[in-house]
This record gives structure tokens, sequence and C-alpha cells, in this order.
């Protein structure tokens, strides 16, 4: 399992605030402790800020402070190229995240994920929003897959994300999200990702619901996850069914976290 921090989200107030301020001692620590917690890609937004210069001055902070690749988390190509302009190394080592079949976004964000062959996230929404059914979202996953393998893309660097819903606003959200990753995994063969706040939006104990959650679509073959590395029990859950489900041979992973003094009952 792939793990994406979320903590440099410019969405969380205290973020924002932290960007607002220039305050990249703050920046810095919370990009080092989610590195030696355990992150594979650190996100990186600035959406509810100066999204253009403060995406600019959040990678050249991160980059600073550590050498765990970044994912660009951003609707705006502006945006992306400011961050691809200042990125240190090979740029081909970033996630853009993320594209989709909006027409803007399409026409802005391809060419960027085309030049520098990196990674990216597809969202299976277009100009008229997120379908509401499993089939729907299927279609969209399909016409991008097939425009990126039409330009020569290498679809092992894809993932799609079928953009789950609050179960707040439909008890059946999170049941369509997992019936979609089977669907993604069976029709398509790319990889599968999701953040895990949105499921438990508006409902009390998020963080309990957010590790089922996750348990689940790791169950359903999801390959990376956006979430919270300094929470010592979604980092347990992530551990704990890696070895379940036979993708930690021997247990060597589970074993290094529990004489680390990492798993929390």
């Amino acid at each position: 399992m792939l793990i994406i921090g979320e903590k440099l989200n410019s969405a969380i107030p205290a973020i924002r605030q932290i960007i607002n301020d220039k305050d990249k001692a703050a920046v810095q620590e919370l990009a080092r402790r989610q590195a030696a917690a355990g992150a594979d890609y650190l996100d990186v937004n600035t959406a509810h800020c100066n999204e253009e210069a403060d995406m600019e001055w959040l990678v050249q902070a991160v980059q600073e402070a550590t050498e765990v690749p970044l994912c660009i988390d951003s609707t705006s190509p502006a945006a992306v190229k400011k961050a691809l302009a200042v990125l240190k190394g090979d740029k081909s080592a970033i996630i853009i995240n993320s594209i989709s079949m909006e027409k803007s976004r399409l026409e802005g964000i391809l060419p960027l994920v085309l030049e520098h062959g990196c990674p990216v996230i597809g969202l299976t929404v277009d100009d008229n929003g997120i379908p509401k059914t499993v089939a729907d979202r299927l279609k969209i996953a399909e016409k991008l897959i097939e425009i990126l393998s039409r330009h020569g893309y290498d679809l092992e660097k894809l993932y799609i994300d079928p953009l789950v819903l609050p179960l707040a606003v439909n008890h059946t959200n999170a049941l369509m999200f997992f019936q979609c990753l089977t669907e993604i995994k069976r029709q398509f063969q790319v990889k599968t990702v999701s953040g895990l706040s949105n499921i438990s939006f508006n409902m009390p104990k998020r963080r309990l619901i957010n590790r089922y959650f996750l348990a689940i679509c790791m169950a359903h073959g999801m390959d990376a996850a956006i979430l919270d590395p300094l929470d010592a029990k979604i980092m347990t859950l992530l551990t704990t069914v890696d070895l379940l489900m036979g993708n930690d041979p021997f247990g060597k992973r589970f074993l290094k976290a529990y004489r680390a003094g990492a798993l929390e009952d």
C-alpha cells in the first residue's frame, strides 16, 4: 500500500494559517514527521491560499526538509506548472493529483503528465459532476484510460480515484466505492487510490470510520491511500491488513514495526 501523507493541505485551517504566515519551520516539521512515520509521498495543496505563489513556496520549503517525493495536489494547471518549475531532481518521481474528464482540467493537466511521464491520479468526474452510479464512474475511468493510452502513457503509473462521497449523504456511498474498486481492477487492471476523510464527513468518531473504511478498501485491492501517517492506529491497521492479505512475506514489515514499538492496539 502506497501512503500519501495528507497533512500539508490548505483545506485544514491550521495548515492554511501556517502557509499564509509562511511558517517554514512548521511546514518542515510536518514534512519530516510524516516522512518518519512512513509516508511514501507528501501531498502538497495550496488551493485555499494564494494558490500559485504559495504552491511554489510550499514545494521549496518541503524539499529543503525531506527527500520524500511530492504529490502535487491541485485542480489548477498553472499551480502544477509552478510546482514543477521549482521541483528539484527527477520530475517523473512526483505524483500529479489530479486529472479528470473535466474539459479544462484534461486540457491543462494532460500535457504536463505526458511531458514529465510522472504518475497521475485520475478522478471519475466530468463536466456533469460525479456520477451517481458505478457504471457511469467506470465509463469516465475508461475514457481517461483510452486518452492516456492513445498518447502512449504508461498505465502502470495511473491511479484511478473513484471518489468516495460521505456516508452522511447516502448510507450506500461506501458500498458503491467498494464496487468501483472491484470493477476497475477487473476491467482495466490499473491501480486505485482514495483519500479517507470524505467517507466520515459530518459523522462522529471520524477516525474510527476512516480506519475501517481503509481496511475494506485494501480488501478490495486498493493500491494507495491519502491519509494521516501520524495516526498510529491507522498505520497499525495498514501494516496488519497488509500482513493478513499476504502482501508482507513472512511478516517482515509487521515484525519490524512490532520491534520498533510502532504497533498500537
